[in-house]
């Protein structure tokens, strides 16, 4: 599938494509800045397994965690890899300019040079979340330069802000250890202990605040979203002040500010819930002018609106159409979710009307054709449990006796509807 890229009417520059080049140079260069930073600040590369060890325990759980949020229309992989590795080389790079200047005001005071202590002051905690916060806001507010179609609603901004969030939490907790283990033992299990179980979570929280104003932004006229960005950097800011001051205070101090913090995730959450609910109202309405019976008819305009629906559907594909029937399947969902959310964008006025032609006439041939390959595989599938008596393109066509029998009247229906007899 090859679909035309929309972009706003407002905006009349292309978008930009994500080189590979560019991905693999950014990968290279983000691994010798994390091996830099940790041999500067201690000098050997046994303390540098030891702590990036550490660090990238927590990692595959946060992540997976972040991809779970975003099943509904998962990201471009290179996309998040991108900001990941954005996230985790501008950690380096402060690290090691702060460690080289031996100033904590050029950093956040886990990664300046005197990281393994609590002496931070109050002052040196804001300006070092000010300028965290606004480098990592920078890759965000890039993506809405740049990659501004792929944010469409709140949860594609937790995704993104939790993804560069993570990135630099990453290359903070390498640092913070690999300082801990020159007090022994002891203290980096102590340092892990504080820094391993809930940190790599806070990051990320703290730059979703600026992913959730950079979503809405982008799903505004052209510089009428900028306060929304604004105000999420600001969020971010007070949140990463409130939790590095939070390192010199007594426990409950601490304990306040980690119930601050859980409660702005929470509400982040239930900002997450009622954007996905925005979005499947969205397929309900939209996919629903598009039905047709050799692409999608109604019961799979439900199953596409049902998260559980969309997971029984690609496992009834690989059970009765293997691995590759699996893919096919996934690769249709994904479609029809983009298909919606361009449909949305186009009435909105922020997609031109050609594009978004090129756009659905490019997706209901990409899903017609992935129909047409579960529906004509051999052995035929059985029908399928989202439409067990009505009808679906994945499904091979009823006989009249059958389709007769599905439609029959029965108490408390009403009969059958001129839809059914579509």
């Amino acid at each position: 599938m090859a679909p035309s890229n929309p972009h706003p009417a407002f905006d009349s520059r292309p978008p930009t494509r994500v080189p590979v080049g560019l991905l693999a140079g950014l990968a290279a260069f983000c691994l010798l800045a994390v091996i830099a930073l940790a041999i500067a600040i201690h000098g050997g590369p046994a303390p540098t397994a030891a702590g990036l060890a550490l660090a990238i325990l927590p990692v595959p759980l946060v992540m997976a965690g972040v991809l779970y949020l975003d099943r509904l229309e998962p990201e471009p992989p290179a996309l998040l890899a991108i900001t990941f590795g954005a996230g985790a080389a501008l950690a380096a790079l402060l690290g090691l300019l702060g460690h080289a200047l031996g100033s904590t005001l050029l950093t956040t005071p886990e990664l300046g040079p005197k990281a393994g202590q609590v002496s931070t002051s109050l002052g040196a905690a804001f300006v070092g979340a000010l300028i965290a916060e606004t480098l990592k806001g920078g890759v965000l507010v890039g993506l809405l330069r740049y990659q501004r179609a792929e944010l469409d609603g709140a949860s594609d901004g937790v995704v993104y802000g939790a993804t560069v969030g993570l990135g630099f939490a990453l290359v903070s907790n390498l640092f913070a250890y690999v300082q801990a283990e020159r007090s022994g033992l002891s203290a980096l299990v102590s340092a892990f202990f504080q820094r391993g179980l809930l940190t790599p979570l806070w990051d990320p929280l703290f730059s979703s605040m600026i992913g959730v104003g950079v979503a809405y932004a982008a799903m505004q006229p052209w510089r009428r979203g900028r306060w929304a960005v604004l105000a999420g950097w600001v969020l971010a800011v007070l949140l990463h002040t409130l939790w590095d001051d939070s390192v010199r205070a007594g426990a409950g101090r601490t304990a306040v500010v980690y119930v601050i913090l859980l409660a702005a995730f929470v509400v982040l959450m239930v900002a997450m819930v009622r954007d996905r609910r925005r979005i499947v109202g969205l397929m309900m309405e939209c996919l629903s002018r598009f039905t047709d019976p050799a692409v999608m008819t109604g019961d799979d305009v439900k199953m596409l609106a049902d998260l559980r629906d969309r997971h029984l559907a690609r496992q009834w594909a690989r059970l009765h159409c293997g691995l590759r029937g699996a893919k096919v399947m996934a690769g249709y969902q994904l479609t029809a979710t983009e298909l919606a959310l361009a449909y949305d964008r186009a009435r909105r006025g922020e997609m031109e009307p050609d594009a978004f032609d090129a756009r659905r006439d490019s997706s209901l041939e990409s899903m017609r054709q992935a129909a047409t390959a579960l529906r004509e595989r051999k052995p035929r599938p059985p029908q399928p449990s989202w439409a067990p008596d009505g009808t679906s393109a994945m499904a091979p066509p009823r006989s009249p006796r059958s389709a007769g029998q599905s439609r029959s009247w029965q108490p408390g229906t009403g009969g059958p509807t001129e839809e059914d007899d579509d």
